[in-house]
């Protein structure tokens, strides 16, 4: 089972510790990015949340198709417009 796989059979919000585990990166980074607008996100009183199956839908966004395998290869990911939502 792939990452994005992973993700979409996952059901509930993920913590930041759940999603650092996952994608194998510092909870700084996620953090970051969350707070960037460039990672979906959204906030349930002071604790942010993930959506893993908007997680999932980012991801295939910032793969595209490689020519010569017909598998997706990585794209740099950067900032995208919006902020993560607030739910009180």
């Amino acid at each position: 089972m792939n990452l994005i796989e992973k993700l979409e059979a996952r059901s509930g919000a993920m913590k930041v510790a759940e999603l650092c585990e996952l994608l194998g990166v510092d909870d700084k980074h996620i953090y970051r990015m969350a707070a960037r607008g460039s990672l979906p996100s959204f906030h349930v009183g002071g604790a942010i949340r993930f959506d893993p199956q908007e997680v999932a839908k980012w991801l295939r966004l910032k793969y595209g198709p490689d020519e010569t395998t017909g598998r997706k290869r990585p794209e740099r990911i950067g900032p995208s417009r919006g902020v993560g939502q607030r739910i009180a």
